[in-house]
């Protein structure tokens, strides 16, 4: 799905206490949520910031790389969970490095 698409949903594993069925857990669903689902973690992230479909590409390729940084140092997740989710993102499976599990080109390379 694409970025403009996609909500970020976590909980920190340091609020555990508050949210414990989903601490330390990450998703990617669906914007917007029509099932409700975001309620079950504490923080929430991508499409349904409303400055995310203003900013420049690149800003916004910024913001995708800065939210999985925030989740993995600052709320402690899992680095490999968090990957795993974020490959639901066209954008972030487009720009890890190629030779990453689940790394995709946007366009085929040329063949030499």
């Amino acid at each position: 799905m694409k970025q403009s698409e996609a909500i970020v949903v976590w909980t920190p594993v340091r609020w555990a206490d508050m949210k414990p069925e989903t601490a330390g857990q990450v998703a990617v669903l669906t914007y917007p949520d029509t099932t409700g689902a975001t309620g079950r973690y504490m923080m929430t992230a991508g499409a349904v910031f409303s400055g995310l479909k203003t900013l420049s590409e690149e800003a916004r390729i910024a913001r995708l790389f800065i939210d999985f940084q925030t989740l993995v140092v600052r709320d402690g997740l899992d680095p490999q969970a968090v990957h795993r989710a974020f490959l639901a993102i066209d954008e972030y499976r487009f720009r890890i490095a190629p030779d990453t599990e689940g790394a995709e080109f946007e366009e085929p390379p040329e063949e030499d």
